[in-house]
């Protein structure tokens, strides 16, 4: 048994591709924050549905602005020293967002969240693909993957758990204080090997060999050059399609996210237990086929791997407005077991395209872009996270969650598509 987990999870560097992972757990456990605890948000604060995706969208939007700016600052400053502080910048978010009297607030907090965030795709994955050779990128990216899925599980466990208990804004406070003790964790225990702070960089920009810096229109001149540099990849065709599949996989996954909770929670007539029990069991799926679909796409066609895992997610997730509406006629012990089932099914079908996405944008990365061409795949990341909660909330507020969720499933069909036409 062990053998066989290793097969999936022995990768070139351990340590530093955990310690990125741990961190990456952090990162998605701060970016979903909210949505285990919508309805509740819904009921205290008078918001609507569509009002309450804008908040991810607000987030996403954030994250999507400032990808690129987090990279030129994580080549100058140093990657651990920018990551601890985007770390650290979504645990205050986070207390800021429990502090919150209205709506405004909210929006305010998931503003600086948003920005702390996107400091942590564009090196981190460029880490990994930088650590990692040809034959382990996969297994590699699965294991970032299952970080980042170990801590979106955490969310409707923490925060979810909390609220039933204490409220969501003690759960709020719960979430900070934890995202806060593993960010501590990851400053004092990550060593980059090439970070600015170990190569004599101090926080003062300098140039020349140490000479005082340039006048402000030079250090503009030198700032835009260094983003021309970051973000000056080869634009090929398959990097066009990876473009849209990324945008694809995240307008998909973060619609599905947001309103999972609140889906069976109103289909179903449950509770926000009920609902939160459904999410957490996708979740636990997603982190157990990041590692298994991280392991596959080292061995098989990526292409189809992709393409396969899309339709299946199709199928699913469009079969969910049968389930939902077959489980008002039975007892509540069946649809506790129908819909822990259901979801984690889908969850581990829906998130198999992840690692296998990563691994194909790797296969295309060389060390001396690989910055610039994970950022402005994020950015295609974050892009679609925003879309998603936005437009599947405005859905949710014309025709009801009902209708909405299943139609996430047409996203799907796209991503089958897009992943079949890579050269």
């Amino acid at each position: 048994m062990r053998a066989g987990l290793r097969r999936y999870v022995e990768v070139a560097h351990p340590k530093n591709v955990g310690l990125i992972s741990t961190a990456h757990g952090v990162n998605e456990f701060f970016s979903i924050a909210l949505p285990p605890i919508i309805p509740l948000l819904v009921a205290d604060l008078g918001i609507s549905y569509a009002q309450a995706g804008l908040l991810l969208t607000v987030f996403f939007a954030m994250y999507s602005v400032f990808q690129l700016p987090a990279g030129v600052a994580a080549d100058r400053y140093g990657k651990r020293r920018i990551l601890v502080v985007g770390l650290a910048g979504m645990s205050i978010a986070l207390l800021l967002a429990a502090a919150a009297g209205g709506y405004a607030t909210l929006v305010l907090a998931q503003a600086l969240a948003g920005i702390s965030g996107s400091t942590f795709h564009p090196t981190g994955m460029s880490l990994i693909s930088d650590l990692e050779s040809g034959e382990t990128e996969g297994r590699a990216m699965g294991v970032f993957g299952f970080g980042g899925m170990v801590g979106i599980a955490m969310s409707p466990v923490a925060i979810g758990g909390v609220a039933a208990l204490a409220g969501w804004r003690a759960a709020l406070v719960v979430a900070a204080a934890l995202g806060a003790a593993v960010t501590v964790v990851f400053a004092v225990s990550f060593r980059d090997p090439d970070d600015g702070a170990g190569s004599g960089r101090t926080g003062s920009p300098r140039t020349d060999g140490g000479r005082p810096a340039p006048g402000r229109s030079r250090r503009l001149r030198t700032l835009f050059g260094t983003i021309r540099e970051t973000i000056n990849v080869p634009l090929t065709r398959g990097l066009v399609v990876l473009f849209l599949i990324t945008f694809c996989i995240s307008v998909q996954t973060r619609a599905i996210q947001t309103f999972t909770t609140s889906y069976v929670a109103d289909g179903v007539g449950g509770s926000l237990a009920l609902g939160n029990v459904g999410f957490f069991a996708m979740l636990v799926a997603g982190s157990l086929s990041s590692l298994y679909a991280g392991g596959l796409a080292d061995r098989v066609d990526r292409r189809r791997l992709g393409g396969a895992v899309s339709v299946g997610t199709a199928l699913l997730v469009g079969g969910t407005f049968l389930v939902v509406n077959a489980l008002g006629t039975v007892g509540e012990t069946v649809v506790l077991g129908v819909v822990t089932v259901w979801f984690f099914v889908i969850g581990f079908v829906m998130y198999a395209c992840v690692p296998v996405k990563n691994a194909l944008v790797s296969s295309h990365a060389e060390e001396h872009f690989s910055g610039g061409l994970f950022g402005v795949i994020q950015t295609a990341s974050a892009v679609g996270s925003a879309t998603g909660p936005a437009i599947f909330g405005a859905l949710a507020t014309q025709f009801g969650l009902l209708v909405a969720y299943p139609a996430i499933a047409l996203v799907a069909l796209v991503l089958a598509a897009a992943f079949l036409s890579l050269p």
